[in-house]
Formats: structure tokens, sequence, C-alpha cells
């Protein structure tokens, strides 16, 4: 029996070997998919928390805009397009009553008599036409 026991003992020895090799294995292989998970949560968290800030920077934009004057953005706009089509601002200043009929006339002549082909000089709609006012001014003395 001396045999028989030495290669039980032996063959114990193996078995608890082997449970522990794999013990040593499973746990570095949990370690590394408690590591790969926790990245990939952490990447999850980063993109949900950014689309939260964009959204409520959407939604503040939106509020904020929607709040504002209306009317100033129009202008600004406006204003800015209408340097480039002289004509067109013309006819829009005469709609809103801010030339009567013989002020326009006068000045879409000037606008279609001028070489370069903006006619007010250089003038946006935020400066005032002092020749218009004199002209004016002239007339209704």
């Amino acid at each position: 029996m001396g045999r028989l026991g030495s290669l039980m003992l032996k063959g114990t020895g193996v078995l608890v070997l082997a449970f522990i090799a794999l013990s040593v294995i499973a746990t570095i292989v949990g370690i590394l998919f408690s590591v790969v998970a926790t990245i990939v949560s952490l990447l999850v968290t980063v993109a949900v928390l950014g689309l939260l800030v964009l959204g409520a920077v959407g939604l503040f934009s939106m509020l904020r805009d929607g709040s504002s004057d209306s009317s100033t953005g129009t202008y600004e706009y406006e204003s800015a397009d209408r340097t480039h089509d002289p004509k067109s601002q013309l006819q829009e200043r005469y709609v809103a009553g801010e030339l009567s009929e013989a002020e326009f006339e006068r000045e879409l002549d000037r606008v279609l008599e001028s070489d370069d082909g903006r006619g007010t000089g250089g003038r946006t709609r935020t400066e005032p036409d002092r020749s218009r006012t004199r002209d004016f001014d002239r007339t209704n003395r």
C-alpha cells in the first residue's frame, strides 16, 4: 500500500495544484473583465453626460433666442442685405413710410444713374441721408 498511498498523494497534489492554477487564471480573467466593464461604463457615462450638456446648451440657446427682441435680429439681417441691393432698400423704405413718393423717385433715379450701382454713396440704413433731408427741407419751405 505504500506505493498506492504515494500515488494517491501525488494525484491529490496535482489536483490541488491544478485547482490553484485555474483559480489564479479565473481571477486574472475576472479582473480583466472588470477593467473592460469599468472602461465601457465610464465611456457610456461620459457620452450620456455630454449629450445632456449639449441638450441643456441647445435648450438654453433656444430659450434665450426666443426671449430676445426678434425685430433687432431681423433688422440687422435686412440691413446687411439691403446694402447689396439699393433698389430693394428704397422700395422697403417707401413701403415703410420713410420716403414720400417724390423722395422715392428722386432716390431711385440717383441709384439708377450711379456708376457703381450703390447709389447711396456707401451709406447703410442706420446712417441718415443728410442730402435727402436737406432737399426735403428746401422743398417744404
